[in-house]
């Protein structure tokens, strides 16, 4: 009876030590997944940043190596929604630089090419909001896809709905709306209109959030649109008003 008992005492410190050890490979390979699947991320992340300040330095080469290592992040990691949105800024930029290069000579096939790329970029941008619906990137991103396509429809003006109430208060918000909105004011464009109450309110909380601070200034700065802005924003606080070229003067 004693020597049954030990034996079964002996095989199940075996079992539970084989169980550990399991374990303890499942935590590596996980650990070493996480590892790199977050390297690729904020590899392509600051590659993103880069190309937003120089447009100039963004290659298909350079994207194409992105997309490979985000999709190696999302085969070990299938249900990060934060990865389905850079894929998808990622097939913008391929987008983007490709229309730009002209590679092809058939414009037909260069048509199919864009429109590839932004099917693309869309797809992820629903796969990160089926993730997470409430995130603001997303839903800017898929308004972002329909401007690429000239597509300011009712869709385009319902994904930038949500993007505000997903994040009222996120700079990719602030971004996009004070971009777009002094794009359609230079252009003296009717969509001016569906969106210059959204896009004085955004210029207000983009020059207060530092975030997008730099961004909404450029923007201004870009579309010479100091004088404009600071009329529109002549309620707006005095931290805010004295962050726009002449717009504070003392006499």
């Amino acid at each position: 009876m004693t020597s049954g008992l030990l034996k079964a005492f002996t095989n199940n410190r075996l079992i539970l030590k084989w169980i550990m050890v399991l374990l303890a490979g499942f935590g590596f390979i996980w650990s070493m997944q996480l590892f790199i699947a977050g390297n690729a991320y904020y590899s392509v992340k600051n590659d993103i940043e880069v190309w937003q300040l120089s447009p100039n330095k963004a290659s298909v080469q350079k994207i194409n190596s992105g997309l490979a290592k985000i999709a190696n992040a999302i085969d070990y990691f299938p249900n990060n929604a934060l990865y389905y949105q850079i894929q998808g800024q990622l097939f913008e930029w391929k987008a983007v630089v490709e229309k730009k290069n002209k590679e092809l000579d058939s414009v037909e096939l260069d048509r199919q090419r864009n429109n590839a790329n932004l099917n693309n970029a869309a797809l992820s941008y629903e796969k990160s909001l089926l993730l997470r619906p409430t995130w603001s990137g997303s839903w800017i991103g898929l308004a972002s896809v329909k401007l690429q396509q000239g597509e300011l429809d009712s869709e385009f003006y319902h994904y930038l709905e949500n993007a505000k109430l997903a994040g009222p208060q996120d700079a990719i918000v602030h971004k996009f709306i004070v971009e777009f909105g002094l794009e359609m004011f230079s252009a003296r464009s009717i969509h001016y209109v569906k969106i210059k109450e959204q896009l004085k309110q955004h210029l207000n909380l983009g020059l207060q959030n530092p975030l997008s601070r730099d961004f909404v200034l450029k923007a201004i700065q870009k579309h010479n649109a100091s004088e404009t802005v600071c009329r529109w924003l002549r309620d707006a606080s005095y931290p805010v008003r004295k962050r726009i070229s002449n717009c504070i003067t003392y006499d």
